[in-house]
This record gives C-alpha cells, sequence and structure tokens, in this order.
C-alpha cells in the first residue's frame, strides 16, 4: 500500500531516498544532546515494540496502526523535549532565533515554499514543500537539511562563542498525506508553545510564522 511505502522512520541521520513529488514535509530539528542516551533507548524500545505489532497486523489495518502510533510517538517526543529543563535553551537566544528565521526565509518560494515555522527553546518546528527546479526536479529533502543545518549551526556557534556539534544529527520528518493532516500539524505548530507552558496565547510567542492561506499550498497525491 502506498501510504505504508512511504511511512518513515522517526529519528534517523539521514532522509528518506524516496521523496514524492511534490511533498510536503513536517520536520522537527532540535539541539544536540537536547535529550538523555536513557530516553532515547526508550524511544527506540517503543518503535520497535510498534514494528511487531505492525508485522503481526492485518492488512487492512496496518494504516491505522501506523497512524495512531505516530501520533503518540511525536506526542511523547514532544513533549520530552518541552519538559527537559535540565537543556540548554540557545534558541530563545534572539540573534540566534534571527539566524535560523533568516535562513529559512531565504531560501523560501526557491528550493522549497515555507508553511509554518515555530522556534521553541531547543527545538524547531516546521512545514516545507520542495520546490520544483528549472530541470523539472523537485528540490532534495536531505540537501535542504544539510545546507539549513549546516549553515545555521555555523553561525550560531559564533554567536555563542563555541565550537562543536549544534544540532543533532538526526531529525524528524514526517510525510503530510491531505489538507485535513496539514491542518493538524500547522494547528500543532502555532499551538506549542502553549503545550509547552510558555504561553498563555499562541500569538504571544514571537518565534512562529505561517502563509498567509493554506488554500495557496497545492497538494497532488
Amino acid at each position: 500500500m502506498k501510504d505504508i511505502m512511504i511511512f518513515r522512520e522517526f529519528y534517523k541521520r539521514n532522509l528518506p531516498h524516496f521523496q514524492p513529488e511534490n511533498g510536503i514535509f513536517f520536520i522537527t530539528v532540535r539541539l544536540a544532546n537536547s535529550l538523555s542516551k536513557h530516553v532515547i533507548e526508550n524511544l527506540k524500545n517503543k518503535k520497535q515494540e510498534f514494528e511487531q505489532i505492525l508485522k503481526n497486523s492485518k492488512k487492512d489495518d496496518k494504516l491505522i496502526v501506523i497512524r495512531e502510533f505516530h501520533k503518540q510517538y511525536f506526542n511523547n517526543f514532544d513533549n520530552l523535549l518541552d519538559k527537559n529543563d535540565q537543556n540548554k535553551k540557545w534558541l530563545l537566544n534572539l540573534d540566534i532565533r534571527q539566524i535560523i528565521i533568516s535562513n529559512l526565509m531565504y531560501w523560501n518560494n526557491t528550493e522549497y515554499k515555507l508553511i509554518v515555522y515555530c522556534i521553541m527553546p531547543n527545538h524547531i518546528h516546521f512545514i516545507i514543500q520542495p520546490s520544483r527546479q528549472s530541470s523539472g526536479i523537485y528540490e532534495s529533502l536531505t540537501k535542504i537539511m544539510f545546507s539549513f543545518k549546516s549553515y545555521t549551526a555555523n553561525k550560531c556557534n559564533k554567536v555563542l562563542d563555541r565550537k562543536g556539534q549544534f544540532w543533532q544529527h538526526e531529525s524528524y520528518d514526517h510525510y503530510i498525506r491531505n489538507i485535513e493532516e496539514l491542518n493538524f500539524y500547522v494547528d500543532y505548530i502555532l499551538k506549542n508553545p502553549v503545550k509547552a507552558g510558555l504561553v498563555n496565547n499562541p500569538e504571544l510567542w514571537k518565534g512562529t510564522w505561517v502563509i498567509e492561506s493554506l488554500q495557496d499550498i497545492q497538494m497532488q497525491y
């Protein structure tokens, strides 16, 4: 089934080689070592348990199992990031935040269409739709992420007067299948600061942005 074929692993160093044309992706990038090895190990165990459940599921039930696990897994992961008070919160630094925003916006409407972003204290959520280039090929998601991470890491480290890994190598990506799912994740991203207890109203958080109209997004699935 197509939906099962495009199901993504959750946190991994390399983004998938299979990239649907005109695909839209929900991505989370977090600071290096923003979760402990123990927490990551527990998440991996949950992933293995899910794979066993999926393996034993009936063919007609697999999509339901995948979607339910995805929501539970990601919600758990994001809650762990939001509640980690022991972690560095470099992304609250206004200079660092501006570096990230400037880079995201710089490639908007050229390498990708930027739909929404939210910069949290130790991670970023955003949704992009890689653009079709003059060659007819859509921009590589792997290339986009490598460029974003390498450029911003270098600039942010200079602001912090430090060296070393800035972003966690692994990123989270989820292929958005339809407009209902797109609306869900846009709403989730905008409300993340409220869920994390940082503000009482999404509009009070200065690290978010969303496209004026989701109706401008062309989805071909």
